[in-house]
């Protein structure tokens, strides 16, 4: 549930839906800032079968569901959702993605990017909108890294609900498998 409302979970192929194993749900609530609230978090077939191993083992191409607590019971419509796409990309360090690609190709992609960037946004549909963003990470104990990643607003039975899908940053095809996985799973959710 989400406030009041049922949601619907979908199957989606290729992956799991495991937010209720504790060590999923550990590290899931963990990376969600407190606002939120997660719904589902999925990982692809291969990292599920080392679920008992994360947080020892790198791993991308996963996704998760989640809503902010504070719209719970808030009806939503295409209005708002209008609304948020402005308020989420005036968030970001917005760049155009030709331009970021040129760069990298200038600096032979041994550059970083060390803030949140928006590469690109786009409505997949009436009901939602994709904003596809790059950030570097540097953890202790592991090489840095980018990750891609899509953030998906959209609506379903009358509430705002986000779902992030990230993938490994390895030039320009990352972001081409990217959308095309995000936008997969994005339709299985709103129309389970």
């Amino acid at each position: 549930t989400f406030g009041s409302v049922e949601l619907c979970l979908p199957v989606v192929e290729g992956y799991q839906e495991c937010y209720t194993k504790p060590k999923i749900k550990e590290l899931a609530d963990a990376t969600e800032v407190p606002a939120n609230t997660v719904l589902g978090f999925y990982l692809n077939d291969q990292t599920y079968e080392k679920r008992d191993s994360l947080g020892l083992i790198s791993f991308d191409d996963y996704f998760k569901i989640y809503g902010t607590k504070q719209l719970q019971d808030f009806k939503a419509d295409k209005d708002v959702l209008s609304e948020m796409q402005a308020v989420l990309s005036s968030n970001f360090l917005s760049k155009d993605w030709d331009l970021v690609e040129k760069e990298f190709d200038q600096l032979g992609f041994e550059g970083t990017i060390n803030v949140p960037t928006i590469i690109k946004e786009y409505n997949l549909n009436e009901n939602s909108f994709t904003t596809v963003v790059l950030v570097k990470y540097e953890l202790e104990g592991i090489e840095p890294f980018t990750l891609a990643m899509t953030m998906n607003g959209f609506i379903y039975r009358e509430r705002l609900i986000w779902m992030a899908y990230y993938l490994n940053f390895e030039g320009s095809s990352s972001i081409a498998k990217l959308e095309e996985k995000s936008n997969s799973i994005l339709l299985d959710i709103m129309n389970p």
